[in-house]
Protein backbone atom coordinates (compact mmCIF):
# COMPACT_ATOMS: atom_id res chain seq x y z
CA UNK A 1 0.00 0.00 0.00
CA UNK A 2 1.36 3.35 -0.84
CA UNK A 3 2.08 5.20 2.22
CA UNK A 4 0.39 8.52 2.28
CA UNK A 5 1.82 11.84 4.13
CA UNK A 6 -0.27 13.05 6.77
CA UNK A 7 -0.32 16.82 5.98
CA UNK A 8 -2.96 17.67 8.67
CA UNK A 9 -4.70 16.63 12.06
CA UNK A 10 -7.20 18.34 14.09
CA UNK A 11 -7.98 18.12 17.53
CA UNK A 12 -11.19 19.32 18.40
CA UNK A 13 -11.27 21.80 21.34
CA UNK A 14 -15.04 22.72 21.75
CA UNK A 15 -17.92 21.77 20.15
CA UNK A 16 -17.71 21.48 16.56
CA UNK A 17 -14.21 23.60 16.80
CA UNK A 18 -11.01 22.35 15.82
CA UNK A 19 -7.09 23.41 16.22
CA UNK A 20 -5.68 22.36 12.85
CA UNK A 21 -2.09 22.23 12.73
CA UNK A 22 0.52 20.02 9.95
CA UNK A 23 1.61 16.13 11.28
CA UNK A 24 3.75 15.88 8.81
CA UNK A 25 6.81 18.00 10.34
CA UNK A 26 9.23 17.36 12.91
CA UNK A 27 7.54 20.80 14.48
CA UNK A 28 4.40 22.30 13.84
CA UNK A 29 4.27 25.51 14.96
CA UNK A 30 1.54 27.18 13.87
CA UNK A 31 -2.16 26.75 14.35
CA UNK A 32 -5.24 27.52 12.63
CA UNK A 33 -9.12 26.85 13.27
CA UNK A 34 -12.77 25.66 12.20
CA UNK A 35 -15.39 26.71 13.75
CA UNK A 36 -18.87 24.88 12.36
CA UNK A 37 -22.18 27.01 12.65
CA UNK A 38 -25.70 25.66 11.26
CA UNK A 39 -24.97 27.71 7.97
CA UNK A 40 -21.33 27.92 7.53
CA UNK A 41 -18.27 27.32 9.03
CA UNK A 42 -15.19 29.43 9.47
CA UNK A 43 -11.69 28.78 8.93
CA UNK A 44 -9.46 31.22 10.97
CA UNK A 45 -6.34 31.36 9.40
CA UNK A 46 -5.01 28.91 7.19
CA UNK A 47 -0.90 28.33 8.26
CA UNK A 48 1.72 28.17 5.68
CA UNK A 49 -0.14 26.37 2.92
CA UNK A 50 2.03 23.46 2.73
CA UNK A 51 -1.09 20.56 2.26
CA UNK A 52 -4.35 21.05 1.09
CA UNK A 53 -6.00 22.75 3.77
CA UNK A 54 -9.55 23.44 1.92
CA UNK A 55 -9.68 18.92 1.40
CA UNK A 56 -8.63 18.24 5.10
CA UNK A 57 -11.40 20.43 6.35
CA UNK A 58 -14.02 19.11 4.09
CA UNK A 59 -13.10 15.85 6.24
CA UNK A 60 -14.49 17.49 9.33
CA UNK A 61 -17.67 19.66 7.89
CA UNK A 62 -20.14 19.85 5.23
CA UNK A 63 -20.52 22.99 5.72
CA UNK A 64 -19.65 25.43 3.16
CA UNK A 65 -16.57 27.16 4.23
CA UNK A 66 -15.40 30.91 4.34
CA UNK A 67 -11.70 31.99 5.35
CA UNK A 68 -11.02 34.76 7.44
CA UNK A 69 -7.35 35.69 8.81
CA UNK A 70 -6.43 37.83 12.23
CA UNK A 71 -3.70 39.37 10.07
CA UNK A 72 -1.55 39.04 6.70
CA UNK A 73 1.78 37.16 7.37
CA UNK A 74 2.66 34.20 5.69
CA UNK A 75 2.54 31.33 8.22
CA UNK A 76 -0.63 32.42 8.52
CA UNK A 77 -2.22 33.49 5.40
CA UNK A 78 -0.67 30.15 3.32
CA UNK A 79 -3.58 27.46 2.72
CA UNK A 80 -5.52 30.56 2.11
CA UNK A 81 -4.62 30.30 -1.98
CA UNK A 82 -6.75 26.59 -1.58
CA UNK A 83 -9.77 29.02 -1.84
CA UNK A 84 -11.09 31.59 -3.67
CA UNK A 85 -11.24 34.62 -1.15
CA UNK A 86 -10.58 35.24 2.25
CA UNK A 87 -11.78 37.99 4.98
CA UNK A 88 -8.83 40.62 5.82
CA UNK A 89 -8.11 43.01 8.75
CA UNK A 90 -8.61 46.04 6.05
CA UNK A 91 -4.96 47.73 7.36
CA UNK A 92 -3.50 44.55 6.42
CA UNK A 93 -4.66 43.74 2.88
CA UNK A 94 -1.92 45.53 1.20
CA UNK A 95 0.34 43.67 3.01
CA UNK A 96 -1.52 40.54 2.06
CA UNK A 97 -0.71 41.05 -1.41
CA UNK A 98 2.63 41.07 -1.10
CA UNK A 99 2.12 37.31 -0.41
CA UNK A 100 1.00 36.90 -4.04
CA UNK A 101 3.50 35.55 -6.59
CA UNK A 102 4.86 33.01 -4.31
CA UNK A 103 5.23 29.32 -6.52
CA UNK A 104 3.80 26.34 -5.29
CA UNK A 105 7.54 24.63 -5.89
CA UNK A 106 9.02 27.33 -2.74
CA UNK A 107 6.10 26.25 -0.58
CA UNK A 108 6.96 22.69 -1.96
CA UNK A 109 10.76 23.24 -0.48
CA UNK A 110 9.81 24.32 2.98
CA UNK A 111 8.17 21.22 3.28
CA UNK A 112 10.82 19.16 2.20
CA UNK A 113 13.24 20.89 4.76
CA UNK A 114 10.62 20.74 7.67
CA UNK A 115 9.33 17.23 6.81
CA UNK A 116 9.88 14.32 9.32
CA UNK A 117 12.49 11.97 7.41
CA UNK A 118 9.79 9.29 6.14
CA UNK A 119 7.82 11.83 4.54
CA UNK A 120 10.92 13.94 2.49
CA UNK A 121 11.02 11.61 -0.55
CA UNK A 122 7.34 11.68 -0.80
CA UNK A 123 6.83 15.18 -1.43
CA UNK A 124 5.51 15.50 -4.97
CA UNK A 125 4.10 18.94 -7.18
CA UNK A 126 0.48 17.45 -6.87
CA UNK A 127 -2.47 19.03 -5.19
CA UNK A 128 -1.39 19.50 -1.83
CA UNK A 129 0.53 22.60 -3.17
CA UNK A 130 -0.83 25.53 -5.62
CA UNK A 131 0.63 29.13 -7.01
CA UNK A 132 0.08 31.95 -4.61
CA UNK A 133 -2.32 33.55 -6.98
CA UNK A 134 -4.26 36.56 -6.38
CA UNK A 135 -7.90 35.73 -4.76
CA UNK A 136 -11.10 37.92 -3.57
CA UNK A 137 -10.27 39.46 0.00
CA UNK A 138 -12.83 40.97 1.33
CA UNK A 139 -12.05 43.86 4.42
CA UNK A 140 -13.00 43.30 8.02
CA UNK A 141 -13.18 45.76 10.65
CA UNK A 142 -13.85 45.98 14.45
CA UNK A 143 -16.83 45.20 15.47
CA UNK A 144 -18.01 43.52 12.50
CA UNK A 145 -19.64 39.54 13.10
CA UNK A 146 -20.01 36.34 11.56
CA UNK A 147 -23.14 35.18 12.57
CA UNK A 148 -22.48 31.28 11.19
CA UNK A 149 -26.25 30.40 12.14
CA UNK A 150 -26.35 29.45 15.86
CA UNK A 151 -22.91 30.66 16.37
CA UNK A 152 -21.12 34.33 16.55
CA UNK A 153 -18.09 35.41 15.82
CA UNK A 154 -17.29 39.20 16.93
CA UNK A 155 -13.92 40.87 15.38
CA UNK A 156 -11.46 42.62 17.64
CA UNK A 157 -8.78 45.11 16.98
CA UNK A 158 -5.83 44.92 18.67
CA UNK A 159 -3.78 46.27 16.24
CA UNK A 160 0.50 46.52 17.11
CA UNK A 161 1.94 42.95 15.93
CA UNK A 162 0.67 44.44 12.75
CA UNK A 163 -1.37 47.16 11.73
CA UNK A 164 -4.70 45.47 10.91
CA UNK A 165 -3.95 42.01 13.65
CA UNK A 166 -7.47 41.48 15.06
CA UNK A 167 -9.02 39.04 17.57
CA UNK A 168 -12.18 36.59 17.03
CA UNK A 169 -14.00 36.18 20.09
CA UNK A 170 -16.70 33.07 19.06
CA UNK A 171 -19.11 33.75 22.08
CA UNK A 172 -20.77 30.43 21.96
CA UNK A 173 -17.60 28.81 23.38
CA UNK A 174 -15.86 31.65 25.30
CA UNK A 175 -12.94 31.09 23.39
CA UNK A 176 -11.07 34.18 21.55
CA UNK A 177 -8.88 33.07 18.45
CA UNK A 178 -6.14 35.54 18.47
CA UNK A 179 -3.42 34.96 15.91
CA UNK A 180 -0.68 36.88 16.95
CA UNK A 181 -1.75 39.72 18.76
CA UNK A 182 -0.76 39.16 22.69
CA UNK A 183 1.37 36.28 23.10
CA UNK A 184 4.88 34.82 24.50
CA UNK A 185 6.96 36.18 21.66
CA UNK A 186 4.79 39.06 20.11
CA UNK A 187 7.03 40.92 17.73
CA UNK A 188 6.33 44.48 17.30
CA UNK A 189 9.59 45.14 15.18
CA UNK A 190 8.50 45.05 11.35
CA UNK A 191 7.87 47.71 9.64
CA UNK A 192 3.60 47.16 9.59
CA UNK A 193 4.02 47.20 13.16
CA UNK A 194 2.18 49.71 14.76
CA UNK A 195 3.91 52.07 17.41
CA UNK A 196 3.77 50.31 21.05
CA UNK A 197 1.50 53.55 22.51
CA UNK A 198 -1.02 52.45 19.84
CA UNK A 199 -0.55 48.64 20.90
CA UNK A 200 -1.14 49.94 24.20
CA UNK A 201 -4.55 51.19 23.48
CA UNK A 202 -5.77 48.76 21.51
CA UNK A 203 -4.74 46.10 24.32
CA UNK A 204 -7.12 47.96 26.65
CA UNK A 205 -9.97 47.22 23.65
CA UNK A 206 -9.53 43.63 23.82
CA UNK A 207 -9.68 44.02 27.50
CA UNK A 208 -13.11 45.55 27.44
CA UNK A 209 -13.95 42.08 25.88
CA UNK A 210 -12.25 39.87 28.54
CA UNK A 211 -15.37 38.58 30.26
CA UNK A 212 -16.47 37.23 27.19
CA UNK A 213 -14.12 34.57 26.31
CA UNK A 214 -12.09 32.29 28.88
CA UNK A 215 -9.35 31.31 26.77
CA UNK A 216 -7.29 32.31 23.75
CA UNK A 217 -5.82 29.91 20.96
CA UNK A 218 -3.39 31.85 18.99
CA UNK A 219 -1.49 31.00 16.55
CA UNK A 220 1.37 29.67 17.99
CA UNK A 221 0.15 28.90 21.74
CA UNK A 222 -3.12 28.78 23.96
CA UNK A 223 -3.12 30.50 27.18
CA UNK A 224 -6.20 31.88 29.29
CA UNK A 225 -7.20 35.13 29.48
CA UNK A 226 -5.57 36.49 31.51
CA UNK A 227 -2.45 36.90 29.54
CA UNK A 228 -4.13 40.08 28.78
CA UNK A 229 -3.49 41.55 32.00
CA UNK A 230 0.26 40.76 31.82
CA UNK A 231 0.92 42.15 28.38
CA UNK A 232 -1.10 45.23 29.84
CA UNK A 233 1.18 45.61 32.78
CA UNK A 234 4.26 44.81 30.19
CA UNK A 235 3.59 47.03 27.50
CA UNK A 236 2.78 49.81 30.04
CA UNK A 237 6.34 49.44 31.78
CA UNK A 238 7.98 49.73 27.96
CA UNK A 239 5.67 53.33 27.52
CA UNK A 240 6.72 53.77 30.78
CA UNK A 241 10.91 52.92 29.88
CA UNK A 242 10.78 51.11 32.99
CA UNK A 243 11.05 47.63 31.21
CA UNK A 244 13.94 45.07 31.00
CA UNK A 245 15.01 46.27 27.79
CA UNK A 246 16.28 42.85 26.91
CA UNK A 247 18.62 42.57 23.98
CA UNK A 248 18.14 39.83 21.32
CA UNK A 249 18.65 40.14 17.93
CA UNK A 250 15.59 40.95 15.50
CA UNK A 251 13.99 39.32 12.69
CA UNK A 252 14.59 42.13 10.63
CA UNK A 253 18.29 42.31 11.29
CA UNK A 254 19.76 44.33 14.16
CA UNK A 255 18.83 44.55 17.56
CA UNK A 256 15.79 44.75 19.29
CA UNK A 257 14.48 44.83 23.23
CA UNK A 258 12.35 42.62 24.82
CA UNK A 259 10.44 43.59 27.51
CA UNK A 260 10.82 41.40 29.93
CA UNK A 261 14.03 39.21 30.43
CA UNK A 262 14.62 35.99 28.78
CA UNK A 263 16.26 32.90 30.40
CA UNK A 264 19.52 32.77 29.48
CA UNK A 265 19.18 30.94 25.92
CA UNK A 266 15.68 30.45 25.90
CA UNK A 267 12.68 31.40 25.42
CA UNK A 268 10.67 31.63 28.87
CA UNK A 269 10.55 34.78 31.13
CA UNK A 270 12.91 34.81 34.21
CA UNK A 271 10.05 36.15 36.35
CA UNK A 272 7.79 32.80 35.22
CA UNK A 273 5.47 35.12 33.51
CA UNK A 274 4.21 34.61 29.92
CA UNK A 275 3.68 37.58 28.11
CA UNK A 276 6.75 39.40 26.44
CA UNK A 277 7.15 41.51 23.34
CA UNK A 278 9.85 42.72 21.28
CA UNK A 279 10.23 46.36 19.87
CA UNK A 280 12.45 48.93 18.14
CA UNK A 281 13.05 52.04 20.95
CA UNK A 282 12.13 54.63 18.01
CA UNK A 283 8.92 53.14 17.49
CA UNK A 284 7.44 53.26 20.91
CA UNK A 285 5.67 56.72 21.31
CA UNK A 286 6.35 57.44 17.37
CA UNK A 287 2.90 58.75 15.77
CA UNK A 288 0.34 56.27 14.40
CA UNK A 289 0.28 56.53 10.27
CA UNK A 290 -3.72 56.19 9.84
CA UNK A 291 -3.97 56.78 6.20
CA UNK A 292 -3.01 54.50 3.35
CA UNK A 293 0.30 55.20 1.88
CA UNK A 294 0.15 53.87 -1.90
CA UNK A 295 3.58 53.50 -3.32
Amino acid sequence: MEKKIPYFMAEEIAEKSWMITNAFVENSYANCYLIEGEDYALLIDSILGMGNLKTFCETLTDKPIRVANTHSHSDHVGGNFHFDHCYMPDRDIASFQDCVGVKKEQVMEIAKKTALPEYRDLIEPDDNFVDWNAIKVYPIYDGDMFDLGGRIIEVVDVGGHTAGEVVFIDHKSRIAYSGDACNGNTLLEFPNSLPIISYLRNLLHLKEHQKEFDKMYGGHEIFDASIVDEAIETVAKVVAGTDDKCERPGMMGGTVFYAAEKVKDGYPRVDGKHFNMSYVPEKVAAPEETRQIIK
